[in-house]
């Protein structure tokens, strides 16, 4: 299999993501993550990238990056060659740190450096890692809240939050009321192209464009950047998760909380219709949407049942 085309050009903004070799830990210890940072600074000023948000978590790290010199192969492969030599000769580890190269999205950044730049930033409350978003370290949040002196030097926090009021305080307060109302936010699926750019239509006719004009041949290969599910393997994934039966899972019954959870991760993560699913479960497609809701509600405020939905997704991942 051919692998997925890289396009490169001045000032590119992409989403990075890294994750560690069969999911295991990239950073053992909070002093690897303070490494890492310095390693992305000296990248970036080696290859001229620009940082608007980075999480780094246990197995995997996300990087929101724009790339001056439309470098991002050989500054991708600096930062993460440099990064593994420090940890594996640290660790004194044989064989390959990174689960085959980066994935990167190119990302409009004026229509979507808010939600990604939040996303990214959720990123320890999905996982269970914390209960508070903004007493997690290793993120940029506490930068875009003003809680502390940057870790990441190269990092700019003023395209985001210049978006949202011309008062810096005023920014914050608003940044930080935008995140709590979107803690059960997604990535925007429905919004990728091909599996190589994020966007609205003019900004994807502009990738189409530049693939054209270097005169690419090859097919563009269509990836599953974040994946979609079937039905069935969703409540494939729930049984197992739980140790249930299909029917547990399914059964209609006041407060069956997988169910729950299935119906949840079937309409956000399925392409089915509202009156298909409505099919599946036994009800009305208009109270699809409403138990949904009720469901994300249930999510924002208790963290057990977040994990649950986390333990899934995780096995549906795998």
């Amino acid at each position: 299999m051919s692998r997925p085309l890289r396009i490169s050009f001045n000032n590119a903004v992409y989403h990075i993501t890294v994750r560690g070799n069969r999911k295991e830990k990239i950073f053992y210890s909070d002093n690897d993550k303070r490494i890492f940072l310095q390693k992305m600074d000296q990248t970036s000023l080696k290859y001229s990238f620009l940082c608007y948000a980075y999480c780094l978590m246990d197995n995997h790290y996300h990087l929101f990056i724009k790339t001056s010199l439309g470098n991002i192969s050989q500054g991708m492969h600096y930062l993460n060659a440099s990064y593994a030599n420090y940890f594996t000769a640290k660790y004194k580890i044989n064989g390959p740190l990174f689960q085959g190269r980066y994935k990167s999205l190119l990302v409009d950044e004026d229509n979507y450096a808010l939600a990604l730049s939040s996303y990214i930033h959720l990123n320890p409350l999905r996982a269970g890692i914390t209960k508070n978003i903004d007493e997690y370290t290793w993120s940029s949040l506490l930068d875009y809240l003003g809680k502390r002196k940057k870790e990441l030097k190269k990092l700019d926090t003023q395209f985001i939050l210049t978006q949202l009021h011309n008062n810096l305080a005023r920014s914050r307060t608003i940044y930080k009321r935008y995140i709590l109302e979107n803690l059960t936010m997604d990535f925007p699926v429905k919004d990728i192209y091909r599996g190589i750019a994020l966007g609205k239509e003019s900004f994807i006719k502009r990738i189409e464009s530049k693939i054209k004009s270097v005169g690419e041949k090859r097919e563009i290969q269509t990836t599953k950047y974040f994946n979609s599910y079937s039905s069935e393997e969703i409540i494939q994934k729930v049984s197992q998760a739980f140790n249930l039966t299909k029917g547990e899972v399914l059964k209609k019954q006041r407060g069956n909380l997988y169910r729950q959870i299935t119906l949840y991760l079937v309409k956000r993560y399925s392409s089915l219709s509202l009156k298909e699913i409505g099919k599946i479960f036994n009800m009305d497609y208009t109270a699809v949407s409403q138990a949904t809701r009720r469901f994300e509600d249930k999510i924002r405020k208790n963290n057990k049942i977040r994990i649950m939905v986390n333990s899934v997704l995780e096995l549906l991942k795998n």
